[in-house]
């Protein structure tokens, strides 16, 4: 049995990036870029007006009640031409339009008052040289980096790349993840259980999982507690990037899935990490295949993934972070630990004034599925045999959706 943090080191050494495709700009989001992207030009590409108002030399109104003579009008989309601000004279100027040259300085509408009849600007007020003006190049100059390999894209990203007229981006290949449900006793959800069955909650929980890092599982069904029925069902899985398997992964008469693993060829690159919950889990290396077997029961099914292979995943993808969002957070209830391995807490954590606070989720067990819609985190606590008390200072992995929860 090995630590967490070895676990974590090991599967991460057994996840590679995958190959770099090149995509349509529309097709890139959910992606990971595999390629820095540079500006095409200066952001803005001249001096811009931040504001609705009049372009001015700040010389002529920064003493208030200066009147000046209106000289024509800068418009958003047009280009100056030869309109210049010449000393004494202003020109009427649109958010985003292009400074004419001589002007210095933009005071806003709100600040002024024209004569129309005698084509005049009064100004109140005493404006700051080089106001409501965006520089030329002040966002980003021409060949700087707009954005950087192994960013996750998103809209921000993708108007960041359209921009700059990037058309088509190189990006990281979306891993194929396979997700394999074993057990005699499991049936769909969509069937009324025997006393002695459960509904299969686990690939659906993987499945969601997997659609919260923007992937998209392939669902294998439910193979059987037979050698045969499991061995069709593994070999169908192998042929992804990922193979994950729930259940059949402890040390029971019927839990062949590591058997039937071994002899299709798998290499076994942990069994068992010291952890609560999700003790027995498997991880192996199939040819370009990762295998996860993680324990059939809920609870544990769901933590293994959030903690083990959620990063592995990210990596894969080419995020150049790939580990998960922990904050320190204050227990506000009595927290018991286990002495022997460290544990994963469901928990709801709040933001405070201080930071963040974990209230401690009662469970019933790991295959207590409705504790874990109560919770939006995990508080995670290393061995020990004495409780934690209200007031301490633990570590919390934030859930995806925790701003949801």
């Amino acid at each position: 049995m090995i630590d967490v943090e070895e676990a974590k080191r090991r599967i991460l050494e057994e996840s590679s990036r995958l190959d770099v495709v090149e995509v349509d700009l529309d097709d890139t989001w959910a992606r990971v870029l595999a390629e820095d992207v540079l500006a095409d030009r200066d952001f803005p590409p001249t001096d811009r007006s931040a504001m609705d108002g009049f372009a001015v030399r700040w010389e002529d109104v920064h003493e208030p009640g200066r009147t000046l003579t209106l000289a024509g009008e800068a418009r958003a989309g047009r280009p100056v031409d030869d309109l210049r601000v010449e000393p004494g004279s202003c020109v009427r100027i649109m958010t985003g339009s292009t400074v004419p040259p001589g002007a210095d300085t933009v005071v806003m509408v709100e600040l002024t008052t024209e004569d129309t009849a005698a084509g005049t600007v009064s100004f109140q007020g005493e404006p700051i040289r080089g106001q409501h003006i965006r520089v030329r190049g002040e966002d980003v100059r021409a060949g700087e980096s707009v954005l950087s390999r192994g960013a996750p894209i998103d809209a921000p990203e993708i108007a960041a790349l359209a921009s700059v007229g990037r058309t088509r981006a190189r990006v990281y290949r979306a891993p194929v993840v396979q997700v394999l449900s074993s057990g005699d006793e499991v049936v769909e959800p969509d069937v009324m259980p025997a006393p002695h069955q459960v509904r299969n909650s686990n690939a659906r929980c993987l499945l969601a999982q997997l659609r919260q890092l923007r992937l998209e599982g392939h669902y294998l069904g439910i193979a059987p507690d037979t050698r045969e029925g499991l061995n069709e069902s593994v070999r169908a899985g192998l042929n992804g990037d990922v193979l994950l398997i729930t259940g059949g992964v402890s040390m029971g008469k019927y839990d062949l899935v590591g058997e039937v693993l071994a002899e299709a060829g798998m290499r076994q690159v942990f069994h068992k990490v010291s952890v609560r919950p999700g003790k027995p889990m498997l991880v192996g290396r199939h040819g370009d295949c990762l295998v996860v077997g993680l324990p059939g029961n809920p609870v544990s099914t769901f933590t293994g993934f959030a903690v083990f292979v959620a990063p592995a995943l990210r990596k894969m993808m080419g995020y150049a972070r790939c580990d998960n969002f922990e904050v320190t957070a204050v227990l506000s209830e009595r927290l018991k630990r286990k002495p022997r391995r460290t544990t994963y807490h469901l928990a709801r954590v709040a933001r405070s004034e201080d930071g963040f606070t974990a209230l401690p989720v009662r469970a019933m067990g790991s295959g207590d599925v409705v504790s874990m819609s109560r919770a939006n985190a995990f508080v995670i606590t290393p061995p020990g045999a004495h409780a934690l008390d209200p007031g301490t200072q633990v570590t919390a992995l934030l859930w995806p959706n925790f701003n949801l929860r």
